[in-house]
């Protein structure tokens, strides 16, 4: 067989390449070579030389100088190759041994705080394992954290899966229980906000409690008018234990017009469901805002949505436009003519008092300019609640008088009628009052101080009865308005929690505006769709700090919140039920903030006892009141804007940190910013300038015709104001001086 020299190449087998990878066999390397035979397709040993490393062949011409030279060659490059490769190798292992180290110790972290996360478009991030809802606010700021269902949940819902296939294909997520409870959660975006809506349903075994965390920014959204104070703006500091709430007042919370709750850092709360729920506001300094059903018979459900905007003010925009706390779009001419003038206020005056009222009238009121315009009816001069009946020979010759001085009466609508009424036993006989459901009979109540039952309107025939009888007293008294007092809560019968507030208010609303136009309430429940004017309280009380001081409520934050509901037209009123008489200085303090309030309340009686102010009250007071409002078109503005007119500070510049807690000043739109004084002899106070998004100053004139300007984004400390100076600055934007 002829031979020729060919040439070789070196493979390595798959053990001993795991050799080469092997850490510490350097020394193997250099003892051993194999080499592949094409003849033989086998693998050789070869022997390693002191002098050097030489290959040795079976091949017949192994020995040739073309073959040694070949295979040395071959040799030499099988040496070097896996000495470099085996260093990169090396390199590349130890560095995919970091990478897969930190990611384990990456996961096993994630795994510790909550299992799989699933991160939602926009600014929501949902925690599967955890059931945390995590809203991520700036990029240096800790993420809002909201614990759905809380510990119980957690352990029921271990056998469940999360599923993102829910039946509603709206939903994102959703749980459901083997018992049929289920939570659907989704996310919305709209009107500049978005939203993730969290939906209780089928409840049975148990009730869930979803714990929102508090620690970040500042929370509003509380009204309370028996005890008006500044800690509910922002609500920060207040802690409420766990209870149930329903619409009206709450001892403890205060008054409930709507479940909406908006915090400094652009999130907002809104519970959709118009029934009682359970809330507790950093219970024992838990720093957690919490949100459970109340247990019904019929059935359990919670339905609230989270939203998150680039500020709060364009947070509680699209929240109010979404949500439907906006104000009403039926307001027109005829319905606020009447705001213009005072609205006579008569608490405290009785029966043997009403020559009084008319001798008022005609030797004071007319005297200085101001007109009778609306006058309320004394409550006093009515029996009985809900007897719908003044006596037409007792009043006759009062109202005639009154009508002829221009007056338009405004009569009190009470929602139920006393057990001593003459309208009260045949209202049972024919089941015109609410029932408790459970025993099929008459809910009594203790109202107003007696014990009351609550007029059922959904009733069509009860409506006809109302409808009647307040017919006549619009047509024997010349009322042109009602006044529509608080309607007590039946949501709360023998463990049945439906939703009545909402309903009951709604239908005196419609029959009472069908019969004199817009009404006015003293409290509400999520009525902005229909046209009223709703009433903010102020009262006279002891100073807390100086008994022999007297001071005014500060009813700014009630003010203001209620405005943010979606309530433009707000009348304010000067309480003095537990007062026989008035401090002069409070009377001053209450008619220079209620300048700038639509509306005007003036108890009657105070200012008989104070006839001196009443020259200031028209020229000082309700001039200024006029020239704001018509100024502001406030007709225009009700009918056209979605903001609130009556405004927080920090609706100028939601960035300005400084504005977020102050609760006792006010802006009336962008123009007008208000700092009232509220204690007698009081004759300075500290005022905060906002700041604006511009290059605006807030200008204020003294009494003596100084005109000021104040930078923006300042304190005024201890700036003086005398008794008859209205504490206000109106905003001026300063243009730049041009270099030419």
């Amino acid at each position: 067989m002829g031979s020729r020299t060919e040439n070789t190449t070196v493979n390595l087998c798959e053990h001993e390449h795991d050799k080469l990878l092997s850490v510490g066999n350097d020394d193997n390397l250099n003892k051993q070579k194999y080499v592949s035979t094409k003849g033989e397709g086998s693998l050789h040993s070869l022997r390693t030389t002191s002098g050097g490393v030489e290959g040795r062949s079976n091949t017949l011409n192994s020995h040739s100088p073309s073959s040694k030279s070949t295979e040395v060659k071959a040799e030499d490059s099988n040496m070097k190759m896996p000495n470099w490769r085996k260093k990169v190798l090396k390199v590349a292992v130890t560095i995919m041994f970091f990478v897969m180290a930190i990611g384990v110790i990456v996961i096993w972290t994630l795994h510790e705080g909550g299992g799989e996360i699933l991160k939602e478009d926009g600014v929501f991030t949902f925690d599967i394992d955890e059931r945390e809802l995590f809203i991520n606010l700036k990029e240096n700021e800790n993420a809002l954290k909201l614990k759905l269902g809380g510990d119980e949940f957690k352990t029921l819902a271990k056998e469940t899966s999360v599923s993102d296939q829910c039946e509603d294909p709206a939903n994102k997520y959703c749980y459901v229980l083997r018992d049929g409870t289920a939570v659907f959660l989704r996310s919305t975006q709209m009107n500049g906000i978005q939203c993730y809506h969290i939906s209780w349903k089928n409840l049975t075994s148990f009730l869930p409690e979803d714990c929102f965390e508090l620690n970040h920014g500042h929370w509003y959204g509380l009204v309370n008018k028996q005890n008006p104070s500044g800690n509910t703006w922002p609500i920060q500091n207040l802690q409420i234990s766990k209870q149930t709430i329903l619409a009206g007042y709450n001892k403890g919370i205060g008054n409930i017009y709507e479940y909406y709750w908006l915090s400094s850092t652009g999130t907002t709360f809104y519970i959709f469901d118009d029934f009682a729920v359970q809330i507790s506001f950093n219970h024992s300094n838990s720093n957690k805002f919490c949100v459970s059903p109340v247990p019904r018979e019929n059935s359990n459900s919670l339905e609230y949505a989270v939203c998150q905007g680039t500020s709060i003010k364009e947070a509680h925009m699209g929240t109010s436009k979404t949500f439907g706390l906006q104000p009403a779009l039926a307001f027109n001419s005829t319905d606020i003519g009447w705001m213009f003038d005072y609205v006579w206020d008569t608490q405290n005056l009785g029966v043997e008092d009403r020559s009084s009222i008319v001798n008022f009238i005609l030797n004071n009121v007319s005297i200085n300019n101001l007109n009778c315009g609306l006058l309320e009816i004394p409550l006093s001069w009515e029996e009985n609640i809900g007897d719908f009946n003044l006596s037409v020979n007792l009043f006759q010759s009062v109202f005639k008088e009154l009508k002829d001085l221009k007056c338009n009466m405004i009569y009190n609508v009470f929602p139920a009628s006393s057990f001593e009424s003459s309208n009260f036993i045949s209202g049972i006989r024919s089941k015109m009052f609410a029932l408790n459901t459970f025993s099929n009979a008459t809910y009594l109540l203790d109202y107003r101080n007696t014990q009351c039952a609550v007029w059922e309107l959904g009733n069509q025939y009860v409506q006809t009865f109302i409808l009647k009888e307040l017919s006549d007293i619009v047509n024997n008294f010349n009322v042109k308005k009602f006044f529509l007092q608080s309607i007590p809560s039946v949501d709360g019968l023998e463990g049945h929690w439906p939703s009545r507030s909402k309903e009951l208010y709604r239908h005196w609303l419609h029959l009472l505006n069908n019969m004199t136009g817009l009404n006015f309430q003293e409290e509400t429940f999520r009525t902005q769709s229909i046209p009223s004017a709703v009433e903010i309280l102020f009262k006279q009380h002891a100073n807390e700090k100086n008994a022999s001081q007297t001071c005014m409520t500060n009813s700014i934050p009630n003010l203001i919140t209620l405005s943010l509901f979606g309530y433009p037209l707000l009348i304010s009123a000067l309480d003095l039920s537990l007062n026989k008489s008035v401090d002069p200085d409070i009377l001053l303090r209450w008619l220079q903030v209620s300048a700038f309030i639509p509306a005007i309340k003036v108890p009657m009686a105070a200012l008989m006892q104070n006839t001196n102010l009443l020259s200031y009250a028209r020229k000082d007071i309700l001039d200024l009141h006029n020239s704001i409002y018509k100024k502001l078109d406030f007709l225009k503005y009700l009918e056209m804007s979605k903001e609130p007119l009556i405004r927080p500070l920090w609706w100028l510049n939601p960035k300005d940190s400084e504005s977020l807690t102050i609760s006792d000043q006010f802006l009336v739109g962008d123009e007008y910013l208000v700092a009232p004084l509220f204690c007698s002899g009081q004759r300075s106070r500290d005022i905060y300038l906002p700041k604006t998004a511009d290059t605006s100053v807030w200008q204020y004139i003294f009494r003596n015709g100084t005109i000021r300007n104040f930078a923006a984004g300042g304190w005024l400390r201890k700036f003086r104001v005398t008794l008859f100076d209205i504490p206000y600055f109106t905003r001026k934007v300063v243009l730049p001086i041009s270099d030419d």
